[in-house]
């Protein structure tokens, strides 16, 4: 059964009260992580997921000290983040969000306020990076997310979405960026470094198994050297 096709309760605002219990949660997943041999862990604040459902109007709804206003609607991000790096050290935890993409129905009439206020915030975090996805998978919103968030931020700044190896590599070395990351290639490319680097061209992926529960799709993509 893929995950399209769950059956979900019909969701609800956190109350104020429970926002603790919440970011204790992250915490405790951290925590977790790193007692299981993982470097770091990276909070996930975009693509329509509960953080970004505080940070993005689209979806904000509320009134008091999480709601209304951007600074106001930074305050969960930051909390959560804020816990995670205190309780695992700043140097093992990374953030991503995603200012733009209207995954999930997510959208903003002021991203670039949005992206800057949270930015200017985060730099007194010290974390080991922010993670940026630059671009909106279904175009509905556009701006220079990477420009926003490099003249804000002061620590060391990922992006991702669409980037091509070649792209990437002259993003670095231009000093747009001090890193680049990729996701959808490495799901059909299990060698794709070694493809990057030997100029092998790269296998398209079957999107309508990425979201699957079954093994097809998963790891059955075969490399360069058992590609017939």
């Amino acid at each position: 059964m893929c995950i399209r096709d769950s059956v979900y309760t019909a969701p609800r605002a956190l109350e104020d009260a429970e926002i603790p219990s919440v970011i204790a949660t992250f915490v405790q997943g951290a925590k977790n992580a790193i007692e299981a041999g993982f470097d770091g862990v990276e909070v996930h604040g975009a693509n329509g997921y509960l953080l970004d459902q505080f940070w993005k109007e689209s979806s904000n709804k509320r009134e008091g000290p999480y709601g209304g206003s951007i600074e106001n609607r930074c305050r969960f991000t930051l909390e959560v983040t804020a816990a995670v790096a205190e309780a695992i050290g700043s140097d093992r935890v990374g953030l991503r969000i995603s200012p733009l993409n209207s995954f999930n129905a997510q959208t903003d009439s002021d991203p670039e306020a949005l992206t800057k206020a949270l930015c200017e915030r985060l730099n007194k975090l010290n974390l080991a990076y922010l993670h940026v996805m630059r671009a909106d998978f279904f175009g509905v919103q556009k701006g220079d997310v990477v420009g926003w968030t490099k003249s804000v931020y002061k620590g060391t700044v990922m992006a991702n979405m669409g980037y091509t190896a070649e792209e990437g590599e002259k993003a670095v070395a231009d000093g747009v960026l001090d890193a680049v990351c990729f996701g959808t290639p490495f799901i059909s490319n299990p060698d794709f470094v070694t493809r990057v680097e030997k100029g092998v061209p790269l296998a398209k992926g079957n999107q309508a198994t990425f979201y699957g529960r079954s093994v097809e799709g998963y790891n059955d993509y075969p490399t360069a050297t058992t590609s017939a």
